[in-house]
């Protein structure tokens, strides 16, 4: 059974391996949004609970954070900052009527950033848990055939 605490941070790392953790969660942060800015990211309009583009981004971040073991909290940071990603586009390039006050309250509104944060909580989860769980059942697989190579 794996300690609550090595799947919540992961395994053992240095600062500067975190210091790198930090650095990838910020690129997803500024590449979500330059995605959206762009337009390589769409919405398709309607009401946006949570856009796709950034919950696919985020997800497959959470599944090679599962996959590498390095723990739940970066998956779900590395999913909620995509989600902030496109709100900051949302706010500062979506909203031209709006002051910068109005762009940062947008951006910081707490009923937006707890319905992010209850997704990023599940979705999260689920792709962490599917790199985790696909990467030790690859492991025990590869250690089954290794035993039984070596019966042989």
């Amino acid at each position: 059974m794996v300690p609550l605490r090595r799947v919540l941070v992961g395994r053992p790392r240095s600062r500067f391996q975190w210091v790198i953790d930090v650095l990838v969660i910020l690129t997803i942060l500024t590449g979500t949004f330059g995605a959206y800015a762009l337009g390589l990211f769409q919405v398709s309009g309607g009401v946006i609970v949570l856009p796709a583009a950034a919950t696919l981004v985020g997800f497959v971040v959470a599944v090679g954070v599962g996959a590498r073991h390095d723990g739940l909290v970066v998956a779900w940071l590395g999913l909620f900052a995509a989600y902030i990603g496109f709100r900051a586009d949302w706010a500062f390039l979506g909203l031209s009527s709006h002051s910068l006050g109005g762009k940062f309250t947008f951006l910081f509104d707490p009923v937006g950033l707890a319905v992010l944060g209850v997704a990023t909580l599940v979705i999260g989860t689920v792709g962490f848990a599917v790199g985790y769980l696909g990467r030790s059942s690859i492991e025990r697989l590869r250690g089954k055939v290794v035993s039984q190579q070596s019966h042989e």
